[in-house]
């Protein structure tokens, strides 16, 4: 955060978040608006809240929450217009960190959502390690592993997490077409990653 003077003008929020979600260009969740926007400026939780829920209110932003998912923000037409009229209200200062912030966020963001690895009790003594690796939304690898303890299948999360792309390329090798080119069989889900 480079600008450190406090912000509390709430149009100048306002301004700030459809700015935000504009240079965003996609759906974002609550939590990724959140950070986007206080990562960069000094303003309270309590005034981004009066803003967002205000922007709601009065059709510039659409905040939804499907059933079991997380709480979304969607920029409307009526929120993308307004903000083309007054971006350039916000001073530069404010607006270069939070444009520059976006790509190197979104990115980290997608390698953190790319690998999971959870602990699923099935009862009080007996457990799976479930393991996923994603291209974006589509799923490379799903796999669900009965390990008995607790204890053992923390082990293999732990393990995975060392490097899911040797055990994802270790999995691809064993039932994968010997046959076929090897570089066909190979996935770099990092490297896809960091193409984006």
């Amino acid at each position: 955060m480079l600008y450190k003077k406090e912000i509390t003008d709430q149009v100048m929020i306002q301004y700030i978040i459809l700015f935000t979600m504009a240079k965003a260009d996609r759906i974002v969740t609550h939590n990724q608006l959140t950070s986007l926007v206080l990562d960069n400026c000094n303003i309270k939780f309590t005034d981004f809240r009066i803003a967002l829920d205000n922007l709601e209110k009065t059709g510039h932003i659409r905040i939804f929450q499907p059933p079991g998912k997380e709480t979304y923000c969607e920029l409307l037409s009526r929120g993308r217009e307004a903000n083309t009229f007054f971006e350039h209200q916000i001073p530069v200062y404010i607006r270069e960190p939070i444009k520059n912030y976006i790509s190197p966020f979104f990115k980290e963001d997608a390698i953190k959502r790319s690998v999971t690895a959870e602990l699923l009790p099935l009862s009080e003594t007996e457990y799976m390690a479930d393991f996923a690796i994603y291209d974006g939304s589509t799923p490379l690898m799903k796999l669900s592993v009965y390990a008995g303890t607790r204890k053992y299948a923390s082990s293999m999360i732990e393990e995975f997490k060392k490097d899911p792309q040797k055990v994802y390329e270790t999995i691809i090798n064993m039932i994968g077409n010997n046959d076929n080119d090897e570089t066909e069989n190979k996935t770099d889900f990092k490297t896809q990653e960091e193409t984006k």
